[in-house]
This record gives structure tokens, sequence and C-alpha cells, in this order.
């Protein structure tokens, strides 16, 4: 255990460092003034081994506000109790002090005992702060790889040929619930399913991989929207639906694309409304005709068809894109601006007029873009 002591040097210093000895604490440096201190900490390795400040002044009335001064420099240029060795004991002062950083006061004349005490506090208060410093650190090791994991479940730009599909995802601050996947059913059929659990942090994350996992055999061998969000619906209520998990509801919007038939196919369950656009600038909503996943062990699922001919832009986001131009809407004219590019420039554009991976969002972002061009490239 390391110990600063601040303050001139006199018999308090000397009598502290004693104590000090007493308890078997041994490493002790001592420094006239805080800066002098903070200089030293800056040009050596005591700092990383630091437990410990003692700020040994003559407080008064007049000078509180100077020391508390001290005090918060100190506070902000290390993370470790200081005590405040004084023999001033006006309450006022006390207070400020302890607003300004002090862990606990040491009083004049000294104690042995109670000196000993006040240490012993400091120091357990110390270890335990390294502790959990310890095990935030793990956890957010944890959390950066849990991010990187459920970011690679998301599935890879498809290129076929009447069918092109690319997804943009910014995580939030913490573990968010978004989730896009799509899957090449057979020559003509082509499943695309992009869900958004409620919630945030390490929760709905566990639930959002969870439902990640069902969905390539539920979507490949159901293949129709009715019988997907359906048996999809269902599997959900089934493992979230005890009495500590019934707030992980999912909103879902399923795409079957056919382009043997040219024909659309959409159940979207409480699901942000998505917008297809047409090669004529003609623009038709997927809003919610479903009700939410996960509510029921059984929904009426209701499910529409829309007729495709030629060029289609479809665009599909989860609620977290609301809250990027803060006036809770979508920029449809940016993105009909790009319908002529590709799906990963258009969202690459997006994502660089927003500055979205430059801010700090308190939930995920998440757009799919879907070219279908039935005249072939």
């Amino acid at each position: 255990m390391s110990v600063l002591i601040i303050g001139n040097v006199s018999n308090d210093v000397l009598r502290l460092q004693k104590y000090f000895h007493r308890i078997n604490i041994q490493n002790i440096h001592c420094f006239s003034t805080h800066e002098a201190a903070m200089n030293y900490l800056f040009n050596s390795s005591l700092k990383e081994e630091l437990e410990l400040i003692i700020l040994d002044v003559k407080m008064t009335l007049k000078n509180c506000e100077e020391i508390c001064q001290h005090i918060h420099a100190l506070k902000n240029w290390i993370d470790v109790p200081i005590l405040l060795s004084t023999t001033y004991e006006k309450t006022v002062t006390i207070d400020r002090a302890f607003e300004a950083g002090i862990f606990d006061f040491i009083l004049k004349p000294f104690d042995f005992t109670q000196f000993k005490t006040r240490i012993q506090v400091a120091s357990k208060y110390q270890q335990e702060v390294k502790i959990r410093k310890q095990q935030e650190s793990m956890i957010q090791k944890d959390l950066f790889v849990a991010k990187r994991f459920q970011k690679n479940a998301l599935s890879p730009p498809l290129n076929l040929e009447y069918v092109q599909i690319d997804g943009l995802y910014v995580t939030s601050n913490t573990l968010g619930g978004d989730m896009y996947c799509w899957f090449k059913i057979n020559d003509h059929l082509t499943g695309i399913l992009l869900y958004d659990v409620m919630g945030h942090g390490i929760a709905a994350s566990l639930v959002t991989m969870s439902i990640r996992s069902l969905l390539k055999g539920i979507i490949t061998k159901l293949i129709d929207p009715v019988a997907a969000i359906q048996e999809l619906n269902r599997q959900i209520y089934e493992l979230f639906s005890d009495e500590d998990m019934d707030r992980f509801l999912i909103t879902a919007i399923y795409i079957l694309i056919d382009t043997k038939n040219r024909t659309l196919h959409y159940v979207n369950a409480a699901h942000p409304s998505g917008f297809l656009f047409g090669k004529y600038g003609e623009t038709v909503f997927l809003p919610a005709n479903t009700p939410i996943l996960g509510l029921f062990p059984t929904i009426q699922i209701n499910k529409k068809m829309i007729p495709l001919s030629g060029w289609h832009r479809i665009i599909l986001y989860t609620d977290g894109l609301l809250t990027v131009n803060g006036q809770n809407s979508i920029d449809m004219d940016f993105f009909y601006t790009y319908a002529s590019q590709d799906n990963s420039y258009a969202l690459q554009k997006f994502s660089q007029e927003y500055n979205l991976f430059d801010n700090d969002y308190t939930d995920d972002i998440t757009v799919v873009s879907i070219t279908i061009t039935l005249q072939g490239r």
C-alpha cells in the first residue's frame, strides 16, 4: 500500500508517518504542496499503486475554498480516498470539504485508535473500488465481444439476378435488440425479416440471438409469411412468456419476394412502416397489419400482396432511425435521391449524411435496402 501525505513538514506530518509505520504501512511519500505531489505522480509509476492521500492543512473559513479547489484538483487527477487532517470542526466547512471530494477527516490532536479506524475504512473502500473497476472492465470486454458476435449474426449482402439486399446496422451505447436476416429459398423466392426486441441491454441481446437461431429453419421451411410469423410468434411466446420475461415483445416485418410470379407478400407485426419506391416515383407503404409478437400464443396474422413490375427499391428500418433527424420521421426523399445507386452506396451516403458512426445513440439504428430488378441486370 502506497500513501501520499501532502503538507508542510511539521510535527503533524511526522506523527502521521509514525502512525502509518505502527500499522505496517511503510511506503509513504511526503510533499509540501498538491502541485508538487501531482508533478511527482505524473513522472513516476506511483500513480498506479497509490491507495490513499492525506492532506494535512490548517483549515479556516477564509481558506476553505482554496483547500477545496486543491481537493477537487486531486480528485480529478487520481481516484483514491482523500483524508483531510485538520483541527477545524465547523459543520459548514466540513460539509463543503465533503462536497469537494473528501472521503473522511482525521481530527487533531491525533488519536491513534481513531487514526487506525479511519485508515482501515478508507483502505477497505479503495480495495472494493479496485475490485469493482476490475469487474466493470471485464464486463465492458464481454459487452464488446457480445456486440461483435451480434453484428456477425447479421446477414451479409445478397446479390441475386433480380434481387439485391444490403443492411446498415449502427450499434447503440448498449447492447440492443435489432436484427435482420434474409435467405434465398429457391431460384425465385427470397425471404427477408427485420425485427426489434423491445428493451436494451444484455437481456434484450440474448433474446435477439435466441430468435436469430430459429429463423433459417422457420423461413426456409414454412416460407409463407402467415405460417412463418405464426410459428415465430409461438416460439417467442413459449420461450419468453413467463413472469420475468413478459416484457420481451418483438416487432417484425417479413417480406417474401416472388420473382417468378412478380409479387411481394408481407406481414408487418407492429413494426415501423416500410416503404417501396417504384420506377416512376410512386411510393407504397408497408404499414403494420398484425399485432406485436410474443404477447399471446396465437394471433390474427394478416398478409398483404403487392404486384411487382420492373424496378423497385424497398426500405425497411427499426424505430431507432426515427431519432436521427430529430423530427421523429424518415427522410424518404433522401432514399429516393439515391435510388439509382446500389444499396450499399445509398446506405453509406445515408450514414455519412447523418454522421451515424460518429454519434452515441441510446438505441440501435438499422436500415435494410432491397432492390428488385425484374428485367434483369
